[in-house]
């Protein structure tokens, strides 16, 4: 944890501290500003400075095992956002009992994900904030960056918006970048693809850059896919592979068999769309922790449009809903 409060019941914050300056505190008696338990101050060379309590067994905030990614992105966002907004680290909410790595302008939640946690916990952790008027974004770190197949927590970290689509946040302590991920699609095989759009810390206002998936990123993207994936269905299915089962089950229950579509073309799709289910099952929507907007018109002009035309480019939400618009 990052901030703490001292004998005069002043609450201080290491990142408004220089560093030259902290260790002359190590002295000092101090207490956690949550549970008002005893904590002090670890100055070391490894890891940034940062408070840590005597006994973690009366405090449910208690954060001790913080990465040195962890603490190092929350002290770079945090001079990032000071630059323009009213920032409050690890500020103790007491209505939802929660304490986001940073609270910008008291109504944005910004959780830093270093390390991988429960979908439960991230649900109550996401609708707690929702159904008290808080804006969450939640920034990965590189143990959950998004690579090339769509795992099912990170599924509950995609956001959505008309002119990115479904898009994902990652941090890169290392490159010193934020990078937005959008146009999310996945292939018959579930392999990902998207577009990469990087900002340097402290290149713009992070709010600003925060905001980018509502500005018009508009792209298309244009992948190749292999022509047939008959072989690789025909591999799932004899290994067993359960997504695979379960499919071949749907089309059994309507007088089909995932073997006998001959030549099948591998096609993308926005994530959480079936493509192979579809026809039989109708849109089961994707109940993502992050997703607030109903995304069935999405998915049914998507459906429509690819019916006539090819899938190897696809287009952001807004794009389909302006052709539907005006066909």
């Amino acid at each position: 944890m990052l901030v703490a409060i001292n004998k005069d019941r002043q609450i201080l914050n290491l990142l408004d501290i220089d560093r030259l300056k902290i260790k002359n505190l190590k002295a000092q008696q101090f207490s956690c500003p949550a549970c008002k338990g005893q904590v002090y101050l670890k100055h070391g060379s490894v890891r940034a400075p940062h408070f840590a309590h005597v006994s973690t067994a009366t405090c449910q905030y208690a954060s001790e095992h913080e990465s040195y990614q962890h603490l190092s992105l929350k002290k770079a966002l945090y001079h990032w956002f000071s630059e323009t907004e009213t920032v409050q680290v690890e500020q103790l909410l007491k209505k939802i009992q929660q304490r986001p790595d940073l609270l910008i302008n008291a109504s944005i939640a910004v959780e830093i994900q270093c390390s991988p946690l429960s979908v439960k916990r991230l649900r109550e952790r996401t609708n707690s904030y929702h159904r008290n008027g808080y804006t969450v974004l939640w920034l990965m770190g590189e143990a959950l960056w998004l690579g090339d197949y769509l795992s099912e927590l990170k599924q509950h970290f995609l956001y959505f918006s008309e002119s990115a689509g479904f898009y994902y946040w990652e941090l890169d302590l290392k490159a010193k970048q934020i990078r937005l991920n959008y146009l999310i699609h996945q292939d018959l095989t579930g392999k990902l693809h998207y577009l990469v759009k990087t900002f340097a810390f402290g290149s713009d206002k992070l709010l600003d850059v925060l905001r980018t998936p509502f500005k018009g990123v508009s792209k298309s993207l244009k992948v190749q896919l292999s022509q047939d994936i008959s072989r690789y269905i025909a591999r799932q299915l004899y290994y067993k592979h359960p997504k695979w089962l379960k499919v071949q089950e749907i089309y059994y229950k309507n007088g089909e068999n995932l073997l006998n579509l001959g030549n099948l073309s591998n096609v993308i799709f926005p994530v959480g769309l079936n493509r192979l289910t579809y026809e039989f099952e109708g849109l089961n929507l994707p109940d993502y922790c992050q997703l607030t907007q109903d995304v069935r018109s999405y998915y049914h002009h998507f459906i429509s449009y690819h019916q006539t035309k090819p899938c190897d480019i696809v287009y952001p939400p807004r794009v389909y809903s302006a052709f539907y618009q005006t066909s």
